[in-house]
């Protein structure tokens, strides 16, 4: 099966599906952002093993979309003492500008 490409927001998910030596199929992911390659990867597991190679290119997919999401789109975690501060600050102004002290 030819590779086919797939678009994940700004990002590229490239996938050849191909059968190993005990017939059973797994996908070779490329993740590519603009010209630049970020993951080039041929899975060695034995599982799970894809009896097509439709199957093969949807985990091929899934795969990249998992490691896109994992590496870029996480959302950085903040400090609960951060968090906290702001929501005083945010309470103290709310409260000032209320009672007219600004």
């Amino acid at each position: 099966m030819p590779a086919s490409t797939v678009s994940y927001g700004e990002f590229e998910i490239l996938v050849h599906p191909e059968i190993n030596p005990r017939g059973a199929w797994l996908a070779s992911v490329s993740v590519r952002l603009g010209a630049r390659t970020l993951v080039d990867i041929r899975p060695a597991t034995i599982q799970p093993q894809w009896l097509t190679e439709q199957e093969a290119a949807r985990d091929g997919i899934e795969w990249g979309r998992r490691y896109i999401d994992r590496e870029f789109n996480t959302p950085q975690s903040r400090s609960w003492v951060s968090d906290r501060s702001h929501a005083e600050t945010w309470f103290r102004d709310a409260e000032e500008a209320r009672s007219g002290q600004r």
